[in-house]
């Protein structure tokens, strides 16, 4: 189950100092309800730092866990703020009073303040969320707007809806305020934030270099251009570029959108995307895609987007070749390249294909090769799976086994086009990784089917009878599909069904002439 986003109901800033000599003492200790509604002062000038991670880490059970907290009127931790100016900044307790707001103003990501800040795009998962998180909310906690009317309505409500309504008057959650200036406030962050909820170093990294291109691109591809826009003082037209790219991108990794278990072969490139898992591998991917050092901390700052732009645009390019309907798409099917056996996305798999992508495009004699052997192998990595998952488990997702995973990739390939025998490169392979196993055996003891398994069940079934290319025959994805002329057109060849044919992009524009 996915998490509520919350990311809409308290606005981002650059942080900005302003020597107005106010001091913390000065402020209130404690926020009420009714200074969470929308239009009211408080909450008209409550911020984010624009380096904090989205708040989109509670499931529905917390959010109404903290909300009957505070009904209640039990000990809630305090909400840490830092002035600055007009606006008071959240140092940590986002997702508390993120819960509140959303609660008050009945949004779960999916209201009137989420629709504005997601552009009216809000994707189907964050709305089956939002509106199991509304219903949670009915059949427990109650909705605010309930408690209002029982004030409104005092004779005909429930009396015990009643007092825990006015008793809502006297509520409030007790703040704390950071003194000093911005650097001592960030640094209080992510002190923090290395605590209770501890980001990992991948976050860490994305929050720190939050003014450079590859950060600036990774998080413009998680939200499709939505949201915060990190990149709003740049020249329009580049914002404009931005966030066409953006979508774009994000289209070719996410689409076409997929239940849990696997009932259709045609999967995205990545499942399930609200993660921060997933946040991480985009992450890795644009830093691969553009060749960004190792040690990120010596590269500038895009100061007018237009590196982001680049990075973007490469990121689409490779995106381009492996999978989608672009003249220049291998149309790599996403099942039989970067998942397992059950359905499962490998994020290390499609860092991997960034190497072979570049191997195989050294020449042009490199992907006629690659086309030639290409049948093979996808035979080969359908029938050893097990090989990618086993390494994965070995090292660990993304950048901890995608070398290994590459490895092995490289190695199938330059053998079947060496014409090596399934024999040889399979001893190949396990004299290298002794850990794993020739044959996939899995022991399972329950006689039910489980989504995982009912998932392996539809794919080995269905995956080797599917449509394929008609010059490679390399199976075909419904990204990158090409509709061949058998007999050309300058030839005489007519639009006629009979002399049509299915291909992947690059075998009809390229390979075939």
């Amino acid at each position: 189950m996915p998490n509520v986003n919350l990311d809409a109901l308290i606005s981002r800033e650059d942080f900005e100092v302003s020597e107005s000599g106010s001091r913390a003492s000065s402020f209130n200790q404690n926020v009420s309800v009714k200074d969470l509604e929308k239009g009211e002062f408080f909450y008209a000038g409550l911020r984010k730092p624009d380096f904090q991670r989205e708040t989109s880490d509670w499931t529905d059970e917390q959010l109404c866990e903290l909300i009957q907290s505070f009904i209640d009127g039990d000990l809630i931790p305090a909400v840490i703020l830092w002035n600055s100016g007009p606006y008071n900044f959240v140092i940590d307790g986002a997702h508390r009073l993120g819960a509140l707001i959303a609660w008050i103003n009945d949004d779960y990501g999916d209201g009137a303040i989420s629709q504005k800040f997601f552009n009216n795009e809000i994707d189907d998962e964050q709305q089956d969320i939002a509106n199991k998180t509304r219903e949670k909310i009915r059949t427990s906690v109650k909705p605010y707007i309930d408690y209002k009317n029982a004030v409104l309505d005092s004779s005909s409500c429930d009396r015990d809806m009643l007092e825990k309504a006015l008793s809502l008057g006297r509520t409030s959650l007790q703040l704390q305020w950071v003194t000093g200036g911005a650097d001592k406030a960030e640094l209080s962050f992510f002190k923090i934030n290395q605590k209770a909820s501890k980001i990992n170093d991948t976050e860490i990294e994305l929050l720190k270099s939050r003014r450079k291109a590859f950060a600036l691109t990774s998080r413009a591809i998680i939200r499709a251009g939505t949201g915060h826009q990190y990149w709003s003082k740049f020249d329009p037209s580049v914002m404009k570029d931005i966030v066409s790219l953006a979508k774009e991108v994000h289209g070719l990794i996410f689409l076409p959108k997929t239940p849990g278990t696997v009932r259709t072969l045609d999967l995205p490139l990545i499942k399930k995307h609200n993660s921060p898992q997933t946040n991480s591998f985009i992450f890795d991917l644009v830093k691969k895609c553009n060749g960004v050092p190792a040690n990120t901390s010596k590269v500038e700052d895009d100061t007018d987007g237009i590196q982001t732009v680049r990075y973007l645009k490469n990121v689409r390019k490779f995106l381009w070749r492996i999978n989608s309907s672009h003249s220049s798409s291998l149309g790599l099917h996403p099942l039989v390249y970067f998942y397992n056996k059950r359905g499962n996305h490998i994020y290390s798999a499609i860092l991997a294909w960034i190497e072979v992508i570049k191997n195989v495009e050294k020449s042009k004699q490199s992907l006629t090769s690659f086309i030639f052997i290409r049948h093979d192998l996808e035979k080969f990595l359908i029938k050893y799976k097990h090989f990618i998952s086993g390494v994965n488990l070995k090292y660990g997702s993304g950048t901890k086994s995608y070398k290994h995973v590459f490895k092995i990739f490289n190695l199938i390939i330059c053998l079947l086009q060496k014409k090596e025998s399934e024999k040889y490169i399979v001893d190949t392979i396990l004299s290298e990784y002794g850990f794993l196993n020739k044959l996939d055996e899995v022991t399972i003891t329950s006689t039910r089917f489980t989504a995982d398994v009912k998932s392996q069940i539809y794919i080995q079934e269905t995956l080797p009878k599917s449509t394929s290319c008609s010059h490679c025959r390399g199976l075909i994805h419904q990204n990158s599909i090409s509709f061949d002329h058998v007999l050309r057109k300058q030839d005489g060849g007519k639009g006629h069904p009979n002399n049509g044919a299915l291909m992947h992009p690059y075998c009809n524009t390229t390979a075939k002439n």
